[in-house]
């Protein structure tokens, strides 16, 4: 069958032949992020799984009409607890780049088609003031999309009240400024008409002209009647005018249906929203390192956050992540990270569906703020927990925390692989489609493609597998299409495939190899040509803890070994070591196969290396190797030394050691063969001898310029590592 297979295929909607297509250009690639997922359908089972329960779970809700009660602020919340039990819950396990956030993010977009089959709405959630007790705002949820219609309904009516209280307020000045405004204008129109009668010298009440009573003294004459006119004109507009002043003032600070308050705070009644579904999608929260003021909400009440002093409560409320991931998917990547504090309060999330948002950030301690007195009614958080962490991870996170995931959802193993058939070789074309899509690149040819799954294929470490590995995978496909979009092609080759590998895409640590290799003289001792008594190379990998991948190294390993008795009395006793091996964490591994390498030599030579020889095996270098996959390399440098013959320098070692129970060492296998053959190939060696299960398991030897010799036993290694003697002809 040809490596895609013959036959066409109808893929959403459109033809594709799989024997004849010529590049990934019109490769159907789907909207749907279920379908991006490769290589991990036992574990989206068992997602699929937990989604069904979860969905269970809210229907029973619906039926007693739970939803109901929140749509009321004023009305008593019931408690979930009472009503639905805890759970479900997902905790993904794998290497980086296994998918598991993708996952996550997939089953958002499940958890609303199972919705909309089920009719389950989700939620809106808002904030109301609490008249009676401001410190404690109320809350009520809403189906998705009628938040914002409330929102608006209550925007509109503050509003409207604001508008006629401000039309109240501007008629009342209006009115003032007029009535002021005619007194005065009396005011000075009984002044002017006192002006005319002293001119033509008017006569009085008491029949005398009005200069002689005021012996002809104009300024008397007027401040008298100025006091008397001003008594019943100038004072009423005076006074109001300064009233005018004061309903100004108390205006800039709130009062008379301002919507300023102390210090430019928004003074208003209308609830806050706090929870948006308006889209109607199963919300997806990405609350991976976010503290607890992020997870669990926080009031704000520093003016600077709150928009200024006097902002009322409701508005200083803000939703945390569980309470955003209400009736949809929380994802907390490495949750073996989070703090005790945060898996406790995460903990009443789970048991409880509801939390309370209260005051929560670094200064919470700080006190005499009137905001920490602060907290809302619960606010419903019913979310469904995926974790992610490494397999590590069981062990580092909060007891507890791991206890709920164990007792009410599930821990599903990521796969690291998937067979190498021609159904997953496809899937990889369609992986391969999927970035060029997502990344707008160049579509890549039908060569391109087997050359980034061969590449799969050797980074399975196994030869009828290929990884499921893909975020490195990613960085292939993107730098090879770059490199062909510099030289103005328009479409991807395999020599840009091959190029990426060989050039751009390495680890830090093939990077660090490969400065040491062209450093070989001045910073290594590593010459793989001649024979040496008591020098021996292995190979073994470097793990990067972050992206999980592997790079071979080549290692130094020197040993001495001398009999007990030649140089001092039988008094001394031997002794054994071996030095520049041990891993931290790793020193179990390294005494175990240090005593199998004992036992081994013991069984084969009769003779105890730490009691009759001063013995030490130096790892040069000192990489950090884990023991077990030392275990051969050991045990040949030993045999070289009781033998008296040479190793060959040119031969690269890799293979765990075993105890035998009859004369036939056996030589077990190890991981990382892959990135181990290719340092050994790197560094120029002819010949590298591995696990005969290793290489009928993993090894395709098409895949290296180095010969690979497959091991079985003890003696399959030192026949090919060490150098024999020539055959005389009195030995024929």
């Amino acid at each position: 069958m040809d490596y895609f297979g013959e036959d066409e295929e109808v893929i959403r909607g459109k033809k594709w032949n799989w024997k004849e297509f010529k590049s990934t250009k019109d490769y159907p690639v789907s909207d749907n992020l279920l379908e991006w997922v490769i290589g991990q359908e036992r574990a989206l089972n068992e997602c699929y799984l937990c989604l069904e329960e979860l969905v269970h779970k809210l229907k029973n809700l619906k039926e007693e009409k739970w939803y109901e009660a929140w749509k009321d602020p004023n009305k008593e919340k019931p408690q979930i607890t009472k009503t639905a039990p805890p759970g479900p819950y997902l905790l993904l396990l794998g290497d980086p780049g296994t998918g598991k956030s993708l996952i996550g993010r997939a089953l958002s977009v499940h958890l609303t088609d199972l919705y909309k089959k089920e009719d389950i709405q989700l939620q809106d959630a808002i904030c109301w003031q609490n008249d009676v007790i401001p410190s404690e705002p109320k809350i009520s949820c809403h189906p998705a999309g009628e938040g914002k219609k409330i929102i608006l309904k209550q925007k509109l009516k503050e509003a409207k009240k604001l508008f006629l209280q401000r039309l109240g307020v501007k008629a009342i000045i209006y009115l003032m400024i007029i009535v002021a405004s005619i007194f005065m204008f009396a005011g000075f129109y009984y002044l002017w008409q006192e002006k005319v009668a002293w001119d033509i010298n008017a006569m009085t009440g008491y029949g005398e002209p009005v200069q002689t009573v005021h012996n002809g003294d104009f300024g008397t004459y007027m401040i008298d009647n100025f006091v008397s006119i001003g008594t019943i004109t100038f004072l009423p507009a005076g006074m109001m005018l300064m009233f005018l002043i004061l309903v100004t003032v108390l205006g800039r600070f709130g009062v008379l249906g301002s919507a300023k308050g102390i210090g430019g705070a928004k003074a208003t009644k209308v609830p806050k929203f706090i929870v948006d579904n308006s889209q109607k999608v199963a919300p997806f929260i990405d609350a991976t390192g976010h503290g607890s003021a992020q997870l669990f909400g926080s009031i704000a009440w520093d003016p600077l956050q709150t928009g200024g002093l006097g902002t009322p409560e409701h508005q200083r409320v803000s939703a945390g992540d569980v309470h955003r991931a209400h009736l949809g998917v929380l994802y907390v990547d490495e949750i073996k990270n989070m703090q005790p504090a945060e898996a406790t309060t995460l903990l009443t999330v789970l048991e409880d569906g509801q939390l309370p948002i209260t005051l929560r950030s670094r200064w919470s301690n700080a006190g005499g703020t009137a905001a920490m007195a602060v907290s809302t009614e619960p606010v419903p958080c019913m979310c469904f927990l995926v974790g992610a962490g490494n397999f590590d991870s069981i062990g580092q996170i909060h007891p507890a925390l791991m206890d709920r995931i164990y007792g009410y959802g599930k821990v599903v193993r990521m796969n690291n692989d998937m067979q190498n058939n021609v159904e997953n070789r496809r899937k990889y074309v369609q992986f391969i489609a999927q970035e060029v899509s997502r990344f707008r690149l160049l579509p890549f040819s039908r060569e391109a493609c087997k050359e980034i799954i061969d590449e799969g294929r050797r980074r399975s470490n196994k030869k009828d597998a290929l990884t499921t590995k893909f975020r490195p995978m990613i960085s292939l496909v993107k730098t090879a299409a770059t490199l062909a979009m510099n030289e103005g092609l328009e479409l991807v080759e395999k020599r840009h495939v091959r190029e990426a590998i060989e050039k751009h895409c390495k680890t830090i640590q093939k990077q660090i190899l490969e400065h040491q290799m062209n450093e070989r003289g001045k910073l290594l001792d590593i010459t793989p040509e001649g024979s040496k008594l008591g020098q021996i190379y292995g190979v073994a990998v470097v793990k990067d803890p972050y992206s999980g991948e592997m790079t071979g190294n080549v290692l130094t390993v020197k040993g001495f070994l001398e009999k007990r008795d030649s140089r001092c009395d039988n008094k001394l006793r031997g002794y054994y070591k071996v030095t520049g091996i041990a891993k931290e964490g790793q020193e179990q591994f390294i005494t175990d196969s240090v005593a199998k390498v004992r036992s081994v030599i013991l069984q084969k030579y009769g003779v105890d290396i730490a009691q009759e020889f001063f013995t030490h095996i130096d790892f040069a270098q000192a990489y950090r190797v884990d023991g077990p996959s030392a275990g051969v390399t050991m045990t040949i440098l030993l045999c070289s030394l009781l033998e008296g013959k040479p190793i060959k320098q040119d031969v690269a070692v890799t293979g765990e050691i075993n105890v035998s129970v009859d004369d036939v060492v056996p030589v077990t296998a190890v991981g990382g063969l892959h990135e181990k053959i290719k340092s050994a190939e790197m560094w120029g060696f002819k010949k590298v001898i591995v696990p005969a299960k290793n290489y009928k398991h993993s090894i395709d030897p098409r895949d290296y310029n180095i010969e690979v010799i497959p091991g079985e036993t003890l003696e399959d290694y030192l026949r090919e590592s060490l150098v024999q003697p020539e055959k005389t002809s009195d030995s024929k």
